[in-house]
């Protein structure tokens, strides 16, 4: 069987980070031990939901391979809708390193593959504030007026602009040119044309027609705005417990078994969560009780459960 993972970077120890392509690739491979999204989030079956994702043009899933484990990962998705500036949008899921290997800068390593390989603007939503310090300590900024991104209807996501320089690269990383180009052009073969930018208010759930799309500019460069850097212990101690779009689930129901739920992508409803917040986590759910599952983005509450 051939596999067709891209290889980005890589380290003298056998450790290497490559994206994924297909799911029969999973097959070749063997999960490591990962505490955060099985405690919190009911995700027994990584492998299970690897496979859903890699089946969705949209998903992007780097992972990082010792040998033949997979001892590291970050998925980030396509936003729905190009930037005022008509450059790509992309949101980061999830990151997530495993205890065995953590804080030794591997959470660090996945986002920047995942921030070379998609090219445009990055978004992501922190579910805490030591996670939200954690993506400020790698450059995400709160969105400012002239954010390239409206995000008026989304509260407490951050935002990292295209074109955001890292001040380090560990010496000992060794980066593959070739693949990255490869993984970006991949990105984008994979895309299909977006929306360009119309205001909050139209975007409910409402499609906008291809025709609005706003052609693809020159690349712009961002000054990227002056971020408050923990320390690289804190950064390391939280990167297995980062979550970037799924909320805790400490408040949801025993009703819904959590090992049968798989997160689908971000929804708006039309009326608010007793807490204000429009906007929702969708997910599938399977077993005795199929169907979808609403939960409030901010505060982790039942909204609504779809059955079908």
């Amino acid at each position: 069987m051939v596999l067709y993972m891209i290889e980005l970077a890589y380290y003298d120890n056998g450790l290497r980070f490559s994206k994924l392509e297909y799911p029969y690739e999973l097959d070749k491979l063997k999960i490591g031990k990962f505490e955060y999204f099985n405690k919190h989030l009911g995700m027994s079956d990584y492998m299970g939901n690897f496979s859903s994702w890699l089946k969705r043009p949209s998903v992007t899933l780097i992972v990082g391979i010792n040998d033949i484990t997979i001892v590291g990962w970050v998925m980030t998705e396509r936003w729905k809708q190009n930037g005022k500036d008509g450059r790509p949008i992309y949101v980061l899921r999830a990151i997530e390193v495993s205890p065995a290997i953590a804080r030794k800068g591997i959470g660090k390593v996945l986002f920047l593959l995942s921030f070379k390989a998609c090219i445009g603007h990055m978004l992501t939503k922190p579910v805490n504030s030591v996670a939200k310090a954690f993506f400020l300590s790698l450059g995400f900024q709160e969105p400012g007026k002239n954010c390239p991104v409206d995000l008026s209807s989304y509260p407490g996501y951050l935002f990292l602009p295209e074109g955001y320089v890292f001040k380090t690269t560990p010496d000992e990383l060794n980066l593959s040119k070739d693949g990255i180009s490869e993984c970006q052009k991949d990105i984008s073969n994979k895309d299909v044309p977006r929306p360009g930018y119309v205001s909050s208010s139209a975007q409910n759930d409402v499609a906008v027609s291809a025709k609005q799309t706003v052609p693809i500019k020159e690349n712009v460069q961002y000054n990227a705005a002056k971020t408050v850097l923990k320390t690289e212990t804190v950064a390391q101690n939280v990167v297995s417990q980062v979550c970037a779009s799924v909320p805790e689930t400490k408040d949801i129901p025993d009703s819904v078994a959590l090992k049968n739920r798989e997160f689908l992508k971000e929804h708006k409803m039309m009326s608010q969560c007793a807490c204000g917040e429009y906007m929702t986590h969708k997910y599938v759910i399977s077993g005795k009780s199929p169907g979808y599952l609403f939960i409030c983005t901010a505060c982790g509450k039942e909204r609504y459960f779809l059955k079908g």
